[in-house]
């Protein structure tokens, strides 16, 4: 994943530095105006499906991971209005985490360019009290960080499974937009139906146990969501 997609500059929270620091909820989602996906956590396929497509990509190594695609544009989406408010019915968890990100050595950390936090003032939740301990507010906020890597993990563990059953084949997306433009998207990959359902009973079982058996067919499921988004493009503005 590109952990850090839309953070101008992370910063390390810290109780000393930081003790004034009083946080406001992101209610403008206009940083992700520019991409047309992002990353998706598998347990989270389900919950997609029903408003966003489902598919792979591989990142420069070569391994496969999800995405929620939010647009058939190349560039930018239409789940926000002009002042930034989602309107899709589903937020991804890795929109949702922002300002928040752990780091690979397990520190919180923070985009410091988000207007939402603020040392003077008074609005907003402060991170820490007096003391130096966690509000309710921070602990929570560390819960979720710390859900996501894990789901993370269960993510990339899932998506070697599927990579080692051979169960991924390209998809070429090819719309006609509103212009009457032909529009092409690469670089994407679906579950092969038909490959999942040739697997050896043993890892079908094991799949269903971890699973993966419900991921798969949730994110099959999702890519009637294409419909969706193929309604609302419409690149003559």
């Amino acid at each position: 994943m590109s952990e850090l997609l839309f953070y101008q500059r992370p910063t390390v929270l810290n109780k000393d530095i930081h003790k004034s620091l009083r946080f406001s909820p992101v209610t403008d989602f206009g940083f992700t105006s520019n991409v047309n996906s992002v990353p998706l956590l598998a347990i989270e396929f389900f919950e997609s499906s029903r408003d966003l497509p489902v598919l792979f990509s591989q990142d420069q190594e070569g391994n496969y991971f999800p995405i929620a695609l939010l647009s058939l544009k190349n560039q930018g989406h239409e789940q926000i209005d002009e002042a930034g408010v989602w309107l899709g019915n589903y937020t991804p968890a890795f929109i949702r985490r922002y300002p928040f990100v752990l780091s690979s050595d397990k520190n919180v950390c923070f985009d410091a360019d988000y207007t939402g936090l603020q040392e003077t003032g008074s609005e907003g939740e402060s991170l820490f009290t007096d003391d130096g301990t966690y509000t309710d507010t921070l602990a929570k906020i560390i819960e979720f960080v710390t859900n996501f890597e894990a789901e993370h993990v269960r993510t990339r563990e899932f998506c070697t499974a599927a990579t080692e059953q051979d169960v991924f084949k390209p998809f070429v997306l090819q719309v006609i937009t509103a212009d009457k433009k032909p529009l092409r998207l690469d670089g994407l990959f679906v579950i092969d139906e038909k490959k999942l359902m040739a697997l050896d009973d043993a890892v079908v079982t094991q799949w269903f146990r971890q699973g993966y058996l419900a991921w798969a067919y949730a994110h099959l499921h999702s890519l009637g969501a294409l419909q969706r988004l193929s309604e609302k493009l419409d690149t003559r503005s």
